[in-house]
């Protein structure tokens, strides 16, 4: 269900693009996020690398792992005041959507429900 949310902390994305990653992939799990520790950063064969919530792998052994769902790890940069509908959360983090129809995920902790005053965290 998708719910409204609205900024209440800047986020910046922290790379220009995101890395896809497809449903039955085999990826390189490497090092685990020190802030989110549900997200590991992992590399497809072709070399591209992303943080992947751990819930979307299922692992074999601590450097290999299969994608579960198709995964797009772009960011969405926003700033305070603005909308975003949400549709998914992961690990402390909304797939969202902003006016302008761009997407990608925005932590939590900077999103407030558009229904109220109160953080979400």
């Amino acid at each position: 269900m998708d719910v409204e949310y609205r900024v209440s902390r800047e986020h910046n994305r922290s790379y220009a693009e995101g890395s896809r990653f497809r449903c039955g992939e085999p990826v390189e799990v490497g090092r685990r996020d020190i802030r989110w520790s549900s997200w590991l950063w992992c590399t497809t064969a072709s070399g591209a690398g992303a943080w992947v919530p751990e819930q979307l792998l299922n692992i074999s052994d601590q450097t290999r792992a299969v994608v579960t769902t198709d995964y797009n790890s772009i960011e969405l940069t926003v700033t305070p005041g603005d909308l975003v509908t949400g549709t998914q959360v992961l690990a402390g983090w909304i797939w969202g959507q902003n006016a302008h129809n761009e997407e990608g995920w925005v932590p939590l902790e900077n999103l407030q429900s558009a229904g109220n005053c109160n953080p979400l965290h």
